[in-house]
């Protein structure tokens, strides 16, 4: 017996021989404060037991008559009980947590099991080591074969660096956040994915990865679709605008030049009267020429995205009296559909700043950086919440849906900061490499 044994064995004695001398429940709670200890320090129900039956010896030697020492053994039981109390306890929380443990497994397992996207982990080292029964079905391949495998192998080539992000925040103990990457299926083709991942972490240390992996093929054939659509309403909104500029001047240039002609042959008081009309249609000429640029600005397809906006500036402050300025170039031309893209953004974001924000000043900037475009837009209006206005279905979330479903559709990305009384920021962020070849092609 060690030394930590043999010192609460002669605690033990001591307890027990108070209590068979009278001390009463002094002395059981002394045995429950015991027992409470050898838990404590680690000891087991067999331990107990031994520094119990060491206990028991030394208290029946000390009893002489065979009378007395059946009442020490049966008062020595139930001081026995006392000392296995907290043991007992143990035993009860220990099935108690087994138990909801348990439940809580089954659960997760339920979840796991009949969810409709890829629920997986990876090992630190990038192999996999579970899926659910969805990666069989969404993809054709058998769990089994890939279990214990490098999870970059199921991901397309081309986004195999992008999926390596997974492996390097799980080292670096870091979120990866939301990957879009295409999955391998058996059949050859690409999964277009987005993976959701969370650093996975057992007893304090870093594990692997859970994710979650949805398939987003019906989001990119929606996406493809609206920016398709966009395009269409495009072309006609162009139309539309070539033909209030060029038709409709034309009209309104016959009228001019037919109310030239009368005015020859009529005395002067009355020619002057058709002065004032000739004035007036110079108005309705100078509202349609702004309808038409407001719709489809010809200086756009003529000059460029900077003067473009540079005139919807003009136009929105002689209107509001609000003080726009516009800073910066993209310092090439870019595709046309891009320009026109970046253009509606900053048309919307101005509708919203003239209607809700209640600014004097908005900033538009434009700058290169590296391989990417970013336009920013800045007012120092009332600001707003902007998780709240992105959750409403109704208003649409003052069109800011909508500037980041137009964006994706040009491979960009929308950052907002705005805070309630604190002004807005957005952020646009579109890739350059496509757009100088296609702006070149596109104009010939």
């Amino acid at each position: 017996m060690n030394p930590e044994l043999r010192a609460l064995t002669r605690r033990y004695v001591r307890a027990l021989q108070g209590f068979l001398s009278g001390r009463g429940e002094a002395a059981l709670q002394e045995a429950y404060d015991l027992g409470r200890e050898a838990l404590a320090r680690g000891l087991g129900v067999h331990d107990l037991a031994a520094i119990q039956h060491r206990a028991l010896l030394t208290a029946l030697l000390a009893v002489a008559p065979r009378q007395e020492g059946s009442r020490a053994l049966r008062a020595a039981g139930k001081f026995f009980i006392e000392g296995m109390l907290p043991f007992e306890m143990s035993h009860r929380r220990s099935q108690e947590v087994n138990a909801a443990l348990r439940d809580s497994e089954e659960r997760y397992r339920n979840v796991v099991e009949t969810a409709r996207d890829v629920i997986f982990t990876l090992a630190s080292d990038g192999k996999v080591t579970s899926l659910n029964p969805v990666f069989e079905s969404m993809t054709g391949w058998s769990r089994a074969d890939w279990i214990g495998k490098d999870f970059a192998l199921l991901v397309d080539p081309d986004d195999r660096e992008r999926a390596g992000e997974l492996r390097r925040a799980a080292a670096g103990g870091r979120a990866p956040g939301v990957l879009e990457v295409g999955i391998r299926a058996s059949s050859g083709a690409t999964i277009p994915s987005e993976i959701v991942a969370t650093v996975l972490v057992r007893d304090g240390r870093i594990a692997g990865v859970l994710g979650v992996a949805r398939d987003i093929t019906d989001r990119k054939l929606a996406a493809k679709a609206l920016h398709h659509l966009n395009e269409g309403l495009e072309a006609e909104v162009k139309r539309i605008a070539h033909a209030l500029h060029d038709e409709a001047g034309q009209l309104l240039a016959s009228v001019h030049i037919g109310l030239v002609e009368i005015a020859r042959d009529l005395p002067s008081h009355v020619a002057r009267r058709l002065e004032d009309v000739r004035g007036l249609l110079d108005k309705i000429e100078e509202q349609l020429r702004h309808l038409s640029h407001e719709l489809r600005p010809t200086i756009l397809d003529d000059l460029g995205l900077r003067p473009a906006l540079e005139f919807l500036a003009d136009g929105v402050a002689r209107r509001t009296g609000l003080q726009i300025v516009v800073d910066g170039s993209p310092g090439t031309r870019l595709s046309s559909t891009t320009e026109t893209v970046l253009y509606r953004i900053v048309q919307e974001a101005l509708t919203n700043v003239t209607r809700h924000a209640q600014a004097t000043r908005v900033s538009i900037a434009i700058e290169r950086r590296g391989r990417a475009l970013r336009c920013t837009v800045r007012d120092d209006g009332l600001g707003f919440d902007v998780p709240a206005v992105l959750a409403r279905r109704g208003a649409r979330g003052l069109g800011l849906i909508g500037i980041q479903e137009r964006l994706h559709g040009i491979g960009g990305k929308l950052t907002i900061v705005a805070t309630p009384g604190g002004g807005t920021q957005l952020v646009m962020s579109v890739p350059m490499e496509a757009d100088v070849a296609d702006a070149d092609s596109s104009r010939r």
